[in-house]
């Protein structure tokens, strides 16, 4: 795998492969992104970024995830909506900003996690999550083929809706495989 230029979204928030993320795009640097992610057929990048205690932007967390949009609709303010896809991790080299405020990276593709079938040790964390989904249609529906058998998944999308520090939740992301992601979840939804 080669590295790529991608431009990036940066959010509190974070996705991961097969993950699915409803976003509003209205200023003219996510506009700009948007079109060149079609133009160029390579979608962008969604990336952590941490907050300032001003409520500022703040520095950018290096492991991120490609993403496509699989879904346009206008917002009921008017603005455009778009779900978005996670297709595959990287990890940034270097970063420069427009004078639009668009960040754009050198990129390098990290391996997605392998997936893993799921073992009674994973029920909890199923079981859970299914709840989560009951509790959250809209989030229940962003994902009509759910993977409860495959732990990666199920990692994966724990992850996304955990709140968490965003330190440790890029340390878990920057893994090579969901293991690590694996053992804390059971820690945490076990108590």
């Amino acid at each position: 795998m080669k590295n790529t230029q991608l431009a990036l979204f940066p959010l509190p928030s974070h996705i991961l492969p097969g993950g699915k993320l409803p976003l509003r795009l209205f200023e003219p640097r996510h506009l700009q992104m948007l079109k060149e992610s079609f133009e160029q057929d390579r979608g962008f990048g969604i990336v952590m970024e941490e907050a300032t205690s001003a409520g500022t932007a703040g520095r950018i967390l290096p492991v991120g995830t490609r993403v496509k949009v699989t879904d346009f609709y206008t917002l009921n303010d008017g603005l455009l909506g778009v779900t978005v896809l996670g297709l595959d991790r990287f990890c940034i080299h270097s970063m420069t900003t427009d004078a639009l405020g668009l960040c754009r990276a050198e990129v390098e593709p990290l391996p997605n996690w392998p997936s893993i079938h799921s073992d009674f040790s994973d029920d909890l964390l199923a079981d859970r999550l299914r709840e989560v989904f009951e509790q959250y249609p809209e989030l229940d529906e962003l994902y009509p083929d759910k993977q409860f058998e495959d732990a990666t998944w199920l990692c994966q999308r724990w992850l996304e809706i955990l709140p968490m520090p965003i330190y440790e939740k890029q340390m878990l992301i920057a893994k090579q495989n969901s293991e690590a992601a694996r053992q804390f979840l059971r820690r945490l939804i076990a108590r």
